[in-house]
């Protein structure tokens, strides 16, 4: 084989490679993971964190940990529960019976508290504020650690 051909021929051998490597890697999941739709505000999140002060820390804690006889909203047993569920059935869920034995809240509350426990949970906030309609799968929020 003469210098030209040759060259041509490793040129390609290693397009090639580069091809099935990226490939590869993809299958892998070496690609970076899509980001995760942002349903709510990092602003309405703070609000709901200064009304779960007021109204949900009393019974569930002040880091969402619960009790033995309190619900967890953050961590492992929050994302077990409500991982598979969506946004509307928390924010329906919190709406019919939170706070237990007390009086309700306004729509606005609790679609603050539960972008709040979202955020808590590893969901990042975007322009889009979240809506009582709002339902996407709670799991497919979280992308980070959850942190308290």
């Amino acid at each position: 084989m003469n210098g030209p051909i040759l060259r041509t021929f490793a040129q390609g051998a290693v397009a090639a490679a580069l091809i099935a490597w990226s490939a590869a890697l993809v299958a892998a999941g070496g690609q970076a993971p899509a980001a995760a739709a942002a349903v709510f505000t990092v602003k309405q999140a703070a609000a709901g964190k200064v009304v779960y002060a007021k109204r949900c820390a009393s019974c569930h804690l002040p880091d969402l940990s619960g009790n033995s006889e309190i619900p967890a909203l953050a961590g492992t047993a929050f994302k077990e529960i409500w991982g598979t569920r969506t946004t509307k059935d928390l924010f329906d869920y919190l709406a019919a019976a939170m706070p237990y034995g007390a009086a309700s809240l306004t729509v606005d509350e609790y679609r603050a508290i539960t972008a709040y426990m979202l955020q808590v949970n590893g969901a990042v906030g975007g322009e889009q504020e979240l809506a009582a309609s709002t339902a996407v799968t709670i799991s497919s929020l979280m992308l980070a650690p959850t942190t308290k």
